[in-house]
């Protein structure tokens, strides 16, 4: 068969696809692209680079049965498909894809708490602000993401750090079991006792093994849903105690898991560090961890006591929605000299991005502290391959955000140049780790090869659930078990 045959079979198989799901589920639950229904779903991600992406069809099933028909279909034909739950990754393919049939979760938005308040079955069209909100007069909350309208389903499968995570471990930790849709095309129910290695594969390896439709999420008391949480904004002449009062309350976590924080390190016309303080209960600016922090003068301060729910949605005023969109991270073992070392090679390399219209470069600091690495070994372990006992683990990311495709290998440029410059600096000081955040990595990065031992172990998982790759194969968009989703791109990719 000549190559044009095989595209025009391969166009007719993905129409029949679209029209079959169509004709089985009504008219409102595919959208063809001459449908203004189809432009106001693409027209939303997060990403303005995702919402270039033009699927076949978008596809918004209402059952996980029709889930499983969508994989069949999928499987029978070869017809590439993508999953989108909140849509919140920075690059293209990842939660829809060119040509193929893009599932929206949007009608499966289910959130149903449990008699005893243990957990709660969430399915994947909801994001965290539809499950905080709904949990906030309950005396329960979850182990959730710390934006309003990140999607439950991306989140939890690449780990999912909390304001509670301290506590608790990540989001994917705190998962009692999951119904998933496997290669087969079979709804089954994952969890520590059914499919326990399914169950295992599913917290921190992504959508690599199935297609989730409900996460049962484990419970957490939070009286009246009240926790303490803001930003407070230095200035470049206190960086230095902003640094060290950060790494140490990384390194002394344990002293009262409560407390976290995040720093976003940025040059809107003058050098700033946002701290975001949070403590997992009210009056968290009574903690002495946090002291440091209120011993340094700030340029403004938005920490106070307020509901949870309250927390993660107002903080969706950060999130801003249609720009061109990159993440990087790689991971060190946290320290003071390396911390500041990142700060240096940040803002004297972002000058090369002077000209780039819109652009907006961004360093942030997350930590996984000791409370978050237990939390790892919860319910037999997760797929990531921590080390339970080994140091705190400082996560070193990038983001930018610019407006005009004509500049997208520049961004790319000084992003890999900045990280690839951290990374040798951690070398040279003896804090490197492998470990790459699946949540925060590029297109570019093999998110799977930094999970060590735990690689080969999923690729036997995905070999006995998978064994025709329908996940690897057809889903081709984001961290697959043997590569990036833009492989061998020239950039940094480890």
């Amino acid at each position: 068969m000549q190559l044009k045959d095989k595209q025009q079979q391969t166009t007719t198989h993905r129409g029949q696809n679209c029209t079959s799901l169509k004709v089985l589920y009504g008219n409102n639950a595919v959208e063809f692209q001459d449908e203004s229904a189809y432009y106001a779903f693409t027209s939303g991600f997060w990403s303005g680079i995702s919402a270039e992406v033009k699927p076949y069809c978008i596809f918004k099933p209402s059952s996980p049965a029709a889930v499983s028909v969508l994989v069949l279909l999928s499987r029978l034909s070869q017809c590439p498909f993508a999953v989108k739950s909140g849509g919140h990754t920075a690059f293209s393919g990842a939660a829809t894809i060119e040509g193929g049939i893009t599932v929206s979760f949007e009608n499966l938005k289910g959130i149903k708490l449990s008699s005893d308040k243990n957990t709660v079955a969430v399915q994947p069209g909801n994001n965290w602000g539809d499950v905080l909100t709904a949990l906030s007069t309950t005396g329960v909350t979850a182990v959730a993401g710390r934006i309003g309208d990140l999607g439950v389903g991306g989140l939890t499968l690449g780990g999912g750090i909390s304001f509670i995570t301290n506590e608790y471990g990540l989001a994917c930790d705190n998962v009692a079991s999951f119904d998933v849709v496997t290669a087969s095309g079979i709804l089954v129910t994952a969890s520590p006792t059914i499919y326990p290695d399914l169950y295992f594969a599913l917290r921190g390896a992504g959508n690599n093994f199935g297609i989730v439709t409900s996460f049962n999420l484990q419970t957490k008391p939070l009286v009246n849903d009240q926790i303490w949480g803001g930003t407070r904004t230095f200035t470049e002449n206190v960086f230095s105690g902003v640094v060290k009062a950060w790494i140490d309350l990384t390194l002394n976590s344990a002293q009262d898991p409560k407390a976290g924080s995040w720093i976003a390190w940025m040059n809107p016309g003058v050098k700033l560090a946002s701290t975001e303080l949070w403590y997992g209960a009210p009056n968290g600016s009574n903690s002495a961890i946090l002291m440091p922090f209120y011993n340094i003068t700030a340029m403004s301060d938005t920490t106070k006591t307020r509901g949870h729910a309250a927390y993660v949605v107002d903080n969706e005023a950060t999130n801003t929605y249609g720009a061109r969109e990159i993440f990087y991270d790689i991971t060190v073992k946290a320290s003071y000299d390396i911390a500041l070392k990142s700060v240096d090679i940040f803002f004297n390399a972002i000058g090369a991005l002077s000209a780039v219209d819109g652009a907006f470069p961004v360093l942030i600091w997350q930590h996984i502290t000791n409370g978050s690495l237990k939390g790892s070994t919860r319910n037999g372990g997760n797929a990531m391959g921590f080390d339970a006992a080994g140091s705190p683990i400082h996560i070193i990311q990038l983001a930018c955000s610019w407006n005009n495709t004509r500049d997208d290998n520049t961004v790319y440029k000084v992003m890999s140049d900045i990280i690839q410059a951290i990374k040798t600096e951690s070398e040279a000081l003896g804090v490197q780790n492998d470990y790459v955040y699946m949540n925060y990595a590029s297109q570019f990065q093999d998110v799977i090869a930094s999970y060590g031992t735990s690689k080969s172990k999923l690729k036997a998982i995905a070999r006995k659930y998978d064994p025709k790759n329908v996940f690897q194969t057809l889903q081709p968009g984001y961290f697959r078990l043997d590569r990036a989703p833009v492989p061998d791109s020239g950039y940094f990719s480890h």
